[in-house]
Order: structure tokens, then C-alpha cells, then sequence
């Protein structure tokens, strides 16, 4: 009751997709919410970490209060050309950006000819023995220079800090310049997700430009009957619609299903395997368009 009531007062607000950090999974797929995605911290030995010759383009500078108006657009920057990052506006974030002190130990700039092109923030932690450890809570690049420099800036805390602890962002200009190879494991933090309404999550989404076709489906929401019928999914030129049909359809998929292929987190043929998706005399994988751009991806816990 309790989240169909969520659900029903989403809706009603103009919210497209839904996503949540479970304490336990089973009460969310129950409702049509699946596992889309694992938030990723890793430790990595500051020793492993590589040592560059500093770019002469480029400066290195502590940052302050008055530089994370920068910091968030440089992060939304990025944030754009990926799919599932939130924009770190709203109650959530606002605050990081109008306090007179940082929201954190330190921030490092990096910057090429007076603009920011990459930076890391963390928090120094205490002690320096074996267990002492330099969290980084975001270190992002829009430069292969960048990243270099600040992959380097992190390896200069290895005489008092031996861990490096951060959240990986998979294929980013830092993780090409780390020693993926060192990482450890250290916590993992699944993160589901749901369509509120499934014709604006297709519209607001975002589609890869060389992505086109058209695939019918029939959808079956019990918490959001609005979700529930027969779509056709028409995807062209950058852009996708959702649109009602009344023809019969080879294609039955439940909500999980959609949630799964919506976010990337899975292929038509292993939804079919897993039940979210009957496909009666035709192919599931035409269904993979609906996955089209590769899977989503969070770096904040909310």
C-alpha cells in the first residue's frame, strides 16, 4: 500500500523512472523494482598508483567554497554524455554548493589556461599507519591530461596514506590512467529501478543517434495501470516514443522486465531466461532496442 501510494503521488508530480538503494530487494521486485546496477568502492594501493611527469598546459591548485558552482557543472558535464548519473541539483546537493566551507577535507582543481578541466574532493581521514586511508569521493577528468595529473596528485599521499578508497566510474577518462589490476573490492552497494510512468521515461530518456526501429510489446504494470497494455517503441534519430496500439502482440513483458532493459542492466534473451519477458513464436531480442545505449550508472547514495 504503501508504495503504490509512492507511486500513484510520483505520477501524479510528473516523475518518469523511480530508483532506490534496497535494504532488501524481495518487497521492491515485488512491486516492479529490480536490481539495475551496483554503486562500486574501491580500495587501490597509493604505491600502485601511477606517478606522471606533470602536464606544463595544465595547474594544480586547491580549491575552496567559491569553486563548486564549477565543480557541479564540470560533473554535469560529464554527467550528460552518460546514461543514470543524477545532476546534483535539488535539497540533496544545494547546500554543498552555498556553504562557506567545503563539504569536505579538500578539494584539488585542476586547471588548463583558467578553466577547470578536472578535480578530485576528499577526506584525509585519521592516522597514518597501515590502516589509514585517503577517501575520494569524486575525481573526474574531462582530459586525458587531467586525469593523468590528478591520478598522479592521489599518488602523492602514499608516504602517509597506503589506501586510496573511491567509486570507479567504468570506461571515464580516470579509470583509463588506474591500475584496475590492484583495485580491492571494498563495499558494493545495489540500486534498483522502476518506470513511474513508462511514456515519459521513454521520451526524457535519451537514445544513441545510430539506434532506429520499431518493436511492439505488450506491458503489465498491477501498482501502475497507466503503465499497463499494448506499446509500440518507435526509437529514431536520437530520440524515442511510446505510443498505444491495439494490435495482438508476440511480446509480454512485466515491469521488472522493462526496468531492466530500460536502465541497460540486462538483454532481452536473459530477461525471457529470468521470466520477465514471454515471447510466444518470435524472436525476444527484438526487445534489445528498448536496451539501446548501454547500461546506467549511479555514483551517489541516497
Amino acid at each position: 500500500a504503501l508504495l503504490t501510494g509512492l507511486l500513484r503521488g510520483a505520477h501524479e508530480r510528473g516523475a518518469a523512472v523511480s530508483a532506490l538503494f534496497p535494504t532488501v530487494t524481495a518487497p521492491y521486485r515485488a512491486c516492479g523494482w529490480d536490481v539495475a546496477g551496483v554503486m562500486r568502492t574501491v580500495d587501490v594501493p597509493t604505491v600502485a598508483l601511477p606517478r606522471h611527469r606533470p602536464a606544463a598546459h595544465l595547474s594544480v591548485r586547491a580549491g575552496t567554497p567559491d569553486d563548486m558552482p564549477a565543480v557541479v557543472a564540470l560533473y554535469e558535464r560529464l554527467a550528460r554524455d552518460r546514461r543514470g548519473l543524477l545532476t546534483r541539483r535539488g535539497d540533496l546537493f544545494d547546500p554543498d554548493t552555498t556553504a562557506d566551507t567545503l563539504p569536505f577535507d579538500g578539494l584539488t582543481l585542476v586547471e588548463d589556461d583558467g578553466h577547470l578541466v578536472g578535480y578530485a574532493s576528499w577526506d584525509r581521514g585519521r592516522g597514518y599507519g597501515d590502516d589509514a586511508v585517503l577517501t575520494v569521493h569524486d575525481v573526474l577528468a574531462t582530459t586525458a591530461d587531467a586525469a593523468r595529473e590528478l591520478a598522479g596528485v592521489l599518488a602523492r599521499w602514499h608516504s602517509v596514506t597506503p589506501t586510496v578508497r573511491l567509486r570507479l566510474l567504468d570506461g571515464d577518462a580516470v579509470s583509463a590512467h588506474l591500475p584496475l589490476e590492484a583495485v580491492r573490492e571494498h563495499e558494493q552497494e545495489p540500486w534498483m529501478h522502476r518506470p513511474v510512468d513508462v511514456t515519459r521515461a521513454v521520451a526524457a530518456r535519451g537514445w544513441p543517434a545510430h539506434a532506429r526501429g520499431t518493436v511492439e510489446f505488450t506491458l503489465t504494470d498491477s501498482l501502475a495501470d497507466w503503465n499497463t497494455g499494448t506499446w509500440r517503441l518507435a526509437v529514431a534519430d536520437g530520440a524515442a516514443e511510446l505510443t498505444r496500439v491495439t494490435a495482438e502482440v508476440d511480446l509480454h513483458l512485466s515491469v521488472r522486465g522493462f526496468a531492466l532493459l530500460y536502465s541497460g542492466a540486462s538483454t532481452a534473451a536473459s530477461v525471457a531466461d529470468a521470466g520477465l519477458l514471454h515471447a510466444t513464436g518470435t524472436d525476444p531480442r527484438a526487445l534489445d532496442l528498448l536496451a539501446a545505449g548501454g547500461a546506467a550508472q549511479l555514483l551517489d547514495y541516497f
